[in-house]
Order: structure tokens, then sequence, then C-alpha cells
């Protein structure tokens, strides 16, 4: 089973777009807690009043920071070079015997094409062990075996 670049490209685009949808979904949810926040002004409803205003307060500042993390991702798509790899670097399509992953930034699995792609970060354990592996034939993580078939 191999993926030609094209659909690595696809593949890339695919995510890019997934992290546009998140970004906006959180942005619509910024906007909602910010108009909550103004009727909460509105209102002089004593401890509830404040009670209320700090609740929304913490909401916002939960979905801030979910939307710099967000943003994050963005970025470091934005940085891949979609190319053909012969080692395992970021931006790499890994095929193995269990799964295919893409190491880019950490998505999870998604339905792409009719296949399930494990999108993972390169920094987390799973892509660290596929990076220093000393064979690109077969990694061993968490008492998995993962034979790899190809990378692109």
């Amino acid at each position: 089973m191999n993926f030609d670049l094209n659909f690595k490209e696809n593949l890339h685009r695919y995510c890019v777009a997934l992290v546009q949808e998140k970004l906006a979904m959180l942005q619509q949810q910024i906007n909602a807690r910010k108009n909550d926040l103004e009727s909460a002004s509105k209102s002089s409803a004593g401890d509830k009043h404040e009670t209320a205003r700090a609740m929304i307060h913490l909401e916002q500042e939960k979905l801030g920071m979910q939307f710099m993390d967000v943003e994050k991702q963005r970025n470091l798509l934005s940085q891949i070079v979609v190319s053909t790899y012969s080692t395992i670097q970021s931006g790499t399509l890994i095929i193995t015997d269990k799964a295919i992953f893409y190491i880019s930034v950490g998505l999870g699995k998604v339905l792409f094409n009719e296949q399930d792609i494990y999108v993972i970060s390169p920094v987390s354990p799973l892509a660290q062990a596929f990076l220093y592996s000393k064979s690109l034939e077969t990694i061993v993580f968490q008492s998995s075996t993962y034979n790899i078939i190809s990378i692109s």
C-alpha cells in the first residue's frame, strides 16, 4: 500500500481545513461569551451577577487558551513542506502493518479518503519512537510492534 505525493498534499490540505474549522468554531464561542458578558454587565443582581460574570471570564480564558493552541497547530502545518521523505520527520506519512500515521500536528484519528489516518504531533511519544528508531523496518512502542511498510 503506497500513497503518492498527491494523496499526501490532499491529506495535508484536509488537516489545514480541520484546523481552520476548529478556529472558526472557537471564535464563535469566544464571541458568544463576549455577548454573554455584555448581557451580564447590564444586569445588577448582586452576588449572582458577580458569579455569572466570573464564570464567563473563566470560560473566556479557557477558550482563549484553546484558540492559541489551535493557532499554533495552524502555524505548524503552514511550516510543513509537503514532499516525499526518505527519513522520518515532521511531514512524513508512515504506513505500518497496523495503521497509517501522518506526523504533523496532534489531530488524532481522521477519516480521509475512506482511510483511518492518525495525525500525530512530532513531539508525541509514538512519533518520537518513529523518529528515533534505528531501523526503518520495525519499532516497538508500549509493547506493540509496528512493521513499517513505507514512508513518504
